[in-house]
């Protein structure tokens, strides 16, 4: 089980005593004061390990002090200093008082050393009050208590990319298509159960992007249904978002609804999270129905976008140079705009108007002859 939270109950080393000693020894009469101080109590240290991989160490084990200081002995010995408590802990740790929440310390860089608690000083022994007037002095002084405090150990994963989608969307195939991780992969929802990290390596630029994986999210998240909000801390110190959607529709889900319900959870998680820049990763696209979701995604939701199919392998070597310059170079391809269909021109009314009749053609008579003449009378 991947521990990423845990309270412990830390306490440094409490100072050894100081010694009331004097001194005696053959044909030294009246030897003096020879108390020894004593060690200084051991300190509680955080170790930044990139061997550890959670705190299930801690979680069975949340009591953990450090090694007392050695009280002083005769002879103006001084006591043994206390051992410290070195804490290994994963890179991204952050430590949290547990009564007020505030942030004590924060791990980022391997090799980091952070004293977290300081063990108590050694007390004084009685040969260091001896003076001229007081010269078989009978005082000494006790260590110091170390401090003490209880924490709450808080992973929060350091990585470049932060995969987020729903269950299935295929977060699980792609961390093992690109890294050398191996996240189970199984045929139903909620395979992944804690954060996964993988390495995307780069060997002709000598370089590597880190990609973490987180479990599925749902709607509803906020109000704790399917498994919450409580991983998508792992993802805040990444520097890019790919939200990765399933264009098949096999769930009965379209694809443009389920990038709304994410952008939604993110927002009710924390404002700053979903104000990072995001990049969608079209997955499943070797099935029939994923290229008319994805003309319809792009219709809708103006956002970069990259297509493939962790099946098959399409779009992979795509998608690793778009990762490489987001990251380094930070350069996000625009989103491509969809292909707007060819308007048809909007119909105008044009009122029919009378137009006037012709006039009807006469037809001239032909013109009259005039009568002759009635001829004479007949003779």
């Amino acid at each position: 089980m991947f521990i990423d939270e845990v309270k412990v109950h830390l306490r440094a080393g409490d100072g050894g005593a100081g010694c009331l000693s004097f001194r005696r020894e053959k044909f030294i009469p009246k030897g003096g004061p020879d108390g020894g101080n004593g060690g200084r109590g051991g300190d509680v240290v955080l170790v930044c390990d990139t061997n550890q991989g959670d705190l299930e160490d801690y979680r069975w084990q949340p009591h953990r002090s450090a090694q007392n200081g050695q009280p002083g002995m005769g002879r103006m010995r001084t006591g043994f200093d206390g051992k410290h408590l070195e804490m290994r802990l994963p890179p991204g740790t952050q430590v949290l008082d547990l009564d007020t929440g505030r942030l004590v310390a924060e791990l980022t860089e391997v090799g980091e050393h952070i004293t977290l608690l300081e063990g108590g000083r050694g007390g004084t022994g009685n040969a260091a009050f001896k003076s001229s007037v007081n010269q078989a002095p009978r005082t000494t002084t006790p260590g110091k208590p170390g401090q003490t405090g209880s924490f709450r150990l808080v992973i929060k994963t350091i990585a470049d990319l932060g995969l987020v989608g729903f269950p299935n969307a295929g977060k699980s195939s792609l961390t093992r298509a690109l890294t050398s991780a191996r996240p189970k992969v199984a045929p139903y929802p909620f395979t992944t159960l804690h954060a996964n990290v993988g390495v995307i390596e780069y060997p002709d630029r000598h370089g590597r992007i880190h990609l973490a994986d987180i479990p599925g999210l749902i709607e509803g998240a906020s109000e704790n249904r399917g498994l919450g909000h409580r991983f998508l801390k792992h993802i805040e110190r990444c520097s890019l978002l790919v939200f990765l959607l399933d264009l098949s529709g096999a769930e009965g889900r379209k694809p443009e609804a389920d990038y709304k319900v994410l952008d939604r959870e993110l927002r009710l998680y924390s404002k700053v999270l979903a104000a990072k820049p995001r990049l969608v990763v079209a997955n499943k696209m070797d099935l029939p129905a994923s290229a008319e979701n994805l003309a319809r995604f792009r219709a809708k939701v103006s956002v970069p976008i990259v297509p493939i199919s962790c099946l098959d392998g399409a779009g992979l070597p795509e998608l690793r140079e778009v990762l490489w310059k987001a990251v380094r170079q930070g350069s996000i391809p625009a989103a491509k705009p969809a292909k707007a269909a060819k308007a048809r021109p909007k119909a105008t009314f044009k009122p029919k108007l009378a137009r006037p009749k012709p006039a009807a053609k006469t037809k001239a008579k032909p013109a009259t002859k005039p009568k002759a003449k009635a001829r004479a009378k007949k003779r």
